[in-house]
């Protein structure tokens, strides 16, 4: 009993340190102060905006706030998730790392938590800034913390997605694949109300709702509108998304590791 529980305590120690490297490499690295301060900048710019726009303050800021987080976040865990591997081999370091008694599973598990740290922190202060704006026009609502919740279960299943291709190509590549899966995500869903009713053939309908089904879907995660207009969500929407996301995210780090193990280094 003794060496299992040595072991689990040794591969949590290991998937931590990577983490905490993850965390610090891309604390330091320049996108990610660009993308937060030009985040932070939106947000405060979006009250002059408000102000110039016709309907409530407080409702036009939270929208665009919102939307501004969700948007760099995303940008966030694509340039810096396009490299969590590609630039370890690149620079020859994760030889070092691999000679050590590291597995490629625990190493890129430790990418991907450390990547997630990274994001956690971002959205951490964008939300503080909107929630500062929101209060100083007497707009905060606590609903807020609620769309953060789950924009960052978006970012969970975006940065497997960009380990995912971070581990079989290079950053180009992996940058174009993650950015389609983004959008794919973010339009999927009106296949079925928009484009299924515009089509003539029962067969190409037929397609398209195949495509429905089978393409991801990131909007099931996203509450922005109804926190924008005060509407509660669905009964059972958290215990879905919870689901959808964690089904997600485990079946894109399986395929990771899977890929990673079998990559030649050289």
């Amino acid at each position: 009993m003794t060496r299992p529980r040595a072991s689990h305590s040794l591969a949590f120690a290991q998937i931590g340190a990577i983490a905490t490297n993850t965390f610090k490499e891309a604390v330091r690295s320049r996108v990610f102060y660009i993308l937060l301060a030009f985040a932070v900048f939106l947000l405060v710019f979006s009250t002059a905006l408000g102000s110039l726009s016709i309907g409530s303050l407080q409702r036009i800021i939270l929208d665009m706030g919102l939307s501004t987080i969700s948007w760099f976040s995303a940008l966030t865990a694509i340039f810096i998730g396009i490299g969590l591997v590609y630039q370890e081999i690149e620079k020859k370091t994760i030889y070092n790392i691999l000679s050590k008694p590291l597995s490629r599973t625990h190493f890129l598990l430790g990418r991907y938590a450390g990547l997630l740290m990274v994001l956690a922190v971002n959205m951490a202060a964008m939300i503080f800034v909107l929630s500062a704006i929101l209060a100083f026009f007497g707009g905060f609502t606590y609903r807020v913390l609620s769309a953060a919740a789950y924009m960052y279960l978006e970012l969970m299943i975006l940065t497997a997605v960009a380990l995912f291709f971070s581990s079989i190509t290079s950053p180009i590549v992996s940058a174009l694949c993650t950015s389609a899966f983004y959008l794919i995500g973010h339009t999927s869903s009106s296949l079925a109300n928009i484009l299924v009713p515009l089509l003539q053939h029962p067969w190409s309908k037929s397609f398209v709702m195949v495509l429905y089904h089978i393409l991801p879907d990131l909007n099931v995660l996203n509450i922005n509108n109804l926190v924008v207009h005060d509407i509660p969500e669905a009964p059972g929407f958290a215990v879905r998304a919870l689901l959808y996301t964690f089904a997600m995210s485990a079946v894109l780090l399986i395929a990771s590791i899977l890929c990673f193990r079998r990559r030649d280094m050289v």
